[in-house]
């Protein structure tokens, strides 16, 4: 799935297979398991599990009407 898209580094950057540590709690089925692990955002260690979809958002998108938070009409 993420390798289908053309992501900029500075948003999602491979950083290699690692285990999945023992002591996270949200995976326990994953645990000793190795797997892909990414940096998101420049600031996020994230296990490939935890990403869930891949959506490109426009700079517009994130005015407050167009979120989800703002008004609905």
């Amino acid at each position: 799935m993420l390798r289908d898209h053309d992501i900029p580094e500075s948003e999602l950057m491979y950083l290699g297979d690692r285990v999945y540590p023992d002591d996270y709690q949200a995976h326990p089925e994953y645990h000793g398991v190795v797997m892909p692990w990414y940096l998101v955002g420049g600031e996020h260690e994230v296990p490939v599990c935890d990403i869930a979809s891949v959506d490109r958002v426009d700079d517009d998108d994130c005015v407050p009407e167009n979120d989800g938070w703002g008004p609905q009409s």
